[in-house]
């Protein structure tokens, strides 16, 4: 048995602009896991959320380091 989650434009957060900007940017269409930047560039797809959340993590990073390079923290 697969979880699904409903593929209602209003039930997906990141491709529904009247979403509050603290909505979760993962989202799964098609048994298939994206997440979405704050430009709207869609990521992925990946085979489990697990996959999306670790990359989203790892994006987040590299654009905090950007904004500040001093930062060391890997």
């Amino acid at each position: 048995m697969t979880n699904s989650f409903p593929k209602s434009e209003d039930s997906n957060p990141a491709k529904n602009p009247d979403t509050q900007l603290n909505a979760d940017p993962i989202y799964m269409e098609q048994d298939l896991w994206y997440f979405k930047t704050g430009k709207g560039v869609e990521v992925g797809p990946f085979r489990y959320r697990s996959e999306a959340q670790s990359n989203l993590d790892k994006f987040m990073k590299t654009l905090e380091n950007r904004l500040d390079p001093g930062n060391t923290q890997k």
